[in-house]
């Protein structure tokens, strides 16, 4: 049986010589019959026009799409450190929809991706070297024997989105001696997969493009009222902008070590809640600002009470079209709607 080895503290590294325990390797193989999805699915929102590839930067946070309109999206459940990589319809499948950090190397034409889960970097892996093909997971740790994929892009044809044509790319890999492409089957979801290039047909070769995932304004006022039936607020009581920038939660917590709030304590009427949300909130639209977003990033500032008092804290809208609080006083996250408040006032 396959193996893998775990690299104790260090998830990110490569390179270093690989030590630690020894476990089984993904299993099973091939990957189950369909994606089971036991979160429920919000809409995953639209997405902007397709990003030159000189223009991206490693602090964009991305999705992936295929000329079918399919999104990059990883199935974990079950696996815990690990899971099966497919594309997948959107408005289906966003719970599994994964946030992507890409990097271009333009003078070798190479392409770098990482997704971001549970606030870690997970990267692409084969589940092994065959030249007749193999599957694609992703994961955080260090996996031995199994080959961790740097792609190659190629400029291939043209893919419409937001009823446009854009050029769009293709991704191969070299296992072994063997030119591989990355593709999945047609239909509303597909297994992401290594084929050889040799003999593919071409309209089984995945075409791709990456974009920013924007919120509409429709899209915010429905998560708040979803998330709190009871709140009663005016539409532009909530929000000014037609569009918003989903961010994740790595992303979220970046804009909370940014804002330097770290080092203040709570000080009553000085600078309590509101203050610790209003100097968030104002860290958001300055990473927004100097990092050239295409529109503000879905981040907000909710009051709230309950039977001991108020409180106020921050909302944001992530990737896979779910409302989110980070706690602006120790950085902490969750669903908003485990929040112990009963909204009041919201505003983006």
């Amino acid at each position: 049986m396959p193996i893998h080895k775990l690299v104790a503290n260090q998830p990110h590294d490569l390179t270093t010589p690989i030590i630690g325990q020894v476990i089984p390797a993904p299993e099973p193989d091939p990957p189950p019959s369909e994606p089971n999805l036991s979160e429920k699915n919000q809409a995953a929102g639209e997405l902007s026009d397709a990003l030159r590839l000189k223009h991206i930067t490693e602090e964009d946070r991305l999705a992936l799409r295929d000329q079918h309109g399919r999104w990059l999206c990883v199935h974990r459940r079950g696996y815990g450190d690990w899971g099966w990589a497919y594309l997948g319809d959107p408005d289906t499948y966003s719970a599994d929809i994964v946030p992507l950090r890409v990097r271009v190397d333009s003078a070798r034409n190479e392409m770098f991706l990482c997704a971001e889960l549970d606030v870690q970097d997970w990267s692409l892996f084969a589940n092994g070297d065959s030249s007749k093909g193999e599957y694609v997971f992703a994961g955080w740790k260090a996996w031995e024997n199994y080959p961790h994929l740097t792609f190659k892009v190629a400029i291939s044809g043209n893919t419409v989105v937001n009823e446009q044509e854009v050029p769009a790319f293709t991704l191969g890999v070299k296992l072994g001696t063997s030119r591989m492409v990355l593709n999945a089957p047609g239909g509303s979801w597909g297994w992401l997969k290594l084929s050889p290039v040799a003999g593919l047909p071409t309209a089984q070769v995945s075409r791709f493009s990456l974009h920013k995932l924007l919120v509409p304004v429709s899209k915010v006022a429905a998560l708040i009222k979803e998330t709190w039936p009871a709140i009663d607020l005016g539409y532009r009581q909530f929000a000014v902008d037609r569009y918003y920038e989903a961010i994740s939660d790595q992303h979220a917590r970046a804009i909370w070590y940014n804002s330097g709030l770290a080092s203040y304590r709570f000080t009553p009427e000085v600078f309590d809640c509101d203050d610790f949300s209003l100097a968030y909130k104002s860290q958001a639209s300055k990473d927004a600002y100097e990092r050239s977003a295409l529109y503000p990033y879905a981040v907000g500032i909710v009051f709230g009470s309950n039977d001991r008092g108020a409180h106020s804290a921050n909302l944001f809208i992530d990737q896979q079209g779910r409302l989110r609080l980070i706690e602006p006083q120790n950085r902490n996250i969750h669903r908003a709607s485990e929040w112990n408040y009963q909204p009041f006032f919201v505003m983006l």
